[in-house]
């Protein structure tokens, strides 16, 4: 059977902190210095946007150097007895603590503290921030957060559309996928936002569709086959109100209210935004489901969305990340 090789890591403004952190990180540990870095190491971005394959790095260093490692998902969790499992293991790795059962939190931060204490590093991912990492809806108790936040704390962006662009030539280069118009890659990137997974995916597809054809992809005829699969995969509106309360700490049915205060007109905005941008909702259907407002409404809230973003950098990064977990 032939050997298929992982698709290629690159380098883009959106990981490169990460990437930055983790080259430190190897670094301290070949020069045995790693006391003195940051610990834990807790990076955090919505789903597809390049966590694992940063620690993929990293655990292959740590390997091929010699550093005991031990790489686990916070399901994986309920295998652990005690602290004593990990003794031996200098760099310990925890991937998605969102889905670390509440029942394991204690037993986490017993692991932390002595870690801390033999002065063992510590590497953790996330879809979110240690401040508001929640499981199945529940934020985790502040103890934990506190531990967490007390590390180095690295974001990883969504994929723009410029470097999905890159993502997708690249990927399109290392599975000898060619004669693929550019506007088709360029049309992909656009339409695509649910990260690198999806990108690996769509290549993929590619790939088979101009196997079928055994010709040139027209434009229109991938339009077709993406559309489809998008409209199928969009979010409801209700999901997106759901999703953007638990972010503001709004109720979905106080967004549906004629309320005007500021904690529940902003959220009620950000949900009619992105409801225009994922779903193929009238501004009218948009509207009706937020407590009957017309299409105007929408329209105006969609407008003042897209000024804030400009002109707040922390709402803009914070609306990308609810539309990168929602897409």
């Amino acid at each position: 059977m032939t050997k298929v090789s992982p698709p290629p890591f690159l380098a883009t403004p959106e990981n490169r902190p990460a990437l930055a952190a983790i080259q430190d990180l190897l670094f301290a540990l070949h020069a045995g210095t790693d006391e003195s870095f940051p610990n834990p190491l807790y990076v955090h971005g919505p789903g597809g946007c390049g966590k694992t394959t940063l620690l993929s790095l990293l655990e292959a260093e740590m390997r091929n150097a010699g550093i005991a490692t031990l790489r686990l998902s916070a399901n994986d969790f309920a295998e652990l007895e005690s602290v004593e499992d990990l003794a031996d293991v200098s760099v310990l790795i925890v991937e998605d603590l969102q889905h670390l059962p509440t029942r394991y939190v204690e037993l986490l931060v017993r692991i932390m503290d002595e870690r801390h204490r033999l002065g063992l590093t510590m590497v953790f991912t996330a879809n979110r921030g240690p401040g508001r990492l929640e499981y199945r809806g529940v934020r985790i108790a502040q103890r934990l957060a506190n531990r967490l936040a007390g590390g180095l704390v690295i974001g990883v962006a969504p994929m723009q559309k410029p470097t999905r662009l890159r993502v997708l030539r690249a990927l399109a280069q290392h599975a000898r996928l060619s004669g693929v118009a550019p506007e088709i890659m360029d049309w992909l990137a656009d339409a695509l936002t649910g990260g690198g997974r999806e990108l690996v995916g769509a290549v993929r597809q590619l790939k088979v569709l101009q196997g079928l054809q055994r010709q040139p992809l027209k434009f229109a005829d991938v339009q077709a086959h993406f559309r489809a699969q998008m409209e199928a995969n969009a979010p409801a509106v209700e999901r997106i109100a759901e999703h953007v309360g638990g972010y503001f700490d709004v109720a979905p049915k106080q967004m549906r209210s004629p309320r005007r205060s500021r904690s529940v007109v902003l959220p009620r905005q950000v949900s009619m935004y992105l409801a225009r941008q994922l779903t193929r909702l009238t501004l009218k259907k948009i509207g009706e489901y937020f407590g009957g407002r017309d299409h105007k409404t929408v329209q105006h809230a969609c407008r003042k969305v897209e000024a804030a973003m400009k002109a707040d950098a922390k709402l803009s990064g914070a609306i990308r990340h609810l539309f990168a977990e929602l897409a």
